[in-house]
């Protein structure tokens, strides 16, 4: 059997070492700043069948979208499609009704100020979220943060601080909501372990269905 290629390993704080398939059906290895590559090499051997299984099942999803910045492109909004509509107006501002209205005024940096846009939209809908499920959880995070990432949704840091990217804001509510709760466990409970999914399910029951939304669906969020 061929060797499971991994595309990156990522060290840090954490105490367990976790196996993710990425989007592009990659490899990626979470691992303790101390774990050894002998360790990780086994855990690898132990789980490649889940690995093989996992990376053809995300072969078989929808494929990542690739955005042109063109008149009637579907960008989402909190699950919803809007086509993007391109106006012949000076002011260079975005409007969403039925459609995302962008102003042709500077056109070739279209992608600049959507992404400007989607950031603004994040900072005000994610962190009132957030501020949300902290008082009716009781977890308070030192801070909100409002990132470019892409490879993961949300994250916490050792001093108690909430980052999310700001691509997110793309997901249906109910998903948006999932990753903040996610999130604000790990205040709590910092590793993966049963005790920390039960706190999560006892804030969001059906915290699985909207994981395996966001699993199924995460290819069409990516710009």
């Amino acid at each position: 059997m061929d060797e499971i290629p991994v595309e990156k390993i990522v060290r840090s704080r954490r105490r367990t070492i976790a196996l993710i398939i990425n989007s592009e059906a990659r490899l990626i290895v979470r691992a303790p700043m101390k774990a050894s590559l002998e360790v990780i090499n086994a855990v690898i051997r132990e789980k490649q069948c889940w690995i093989r299984k996992k990376v053809a099942e995300m072969k078989q999803r929808p494929p990542v979208t690739v955005h042109r910045y063109e008149e009637g492109e579907i960008f989402f909004f909190l699950g919803r499609a809007y086509p993007l509509h391109i106006i012949e107006d000076g002011r260079g501002v975005i409007e969403r009704t039925d459609r995302l209205c962008v102003s042709r005024m500077g056109e070739a940096d279209i992608s600049r100020r959507i992404k400007r846009w989607y950031i603004g939209e994040a900072q005000k809908e994610i962190r009132s979220r957030c501020m949300w499920f902290s008082m009716t959880t009781g977890y308070t995070p030192a801070s909100v943060r409002i990132t470019d990432a892409r490879g993961r949704w949300g994250s916490c840091t050792h001093r108690g601080g909430l980052n999310f990217s700001w691509r997110l804001i793309q997901a249906p509510l109910e998903i948006v909501d999932y990753v903040i709760v996610h999130e604000l466990v790990h205040l709590r409970q910092p590793d993966h372990s049963r005790k920390f999914w039960a706190k999560v399910r006892e804030i969001m029951p059906d915290y699985e269905r909207r994981r395996e939304w966001l699993r199924e669906n995460e290819r069409l969020l990516r710009i």
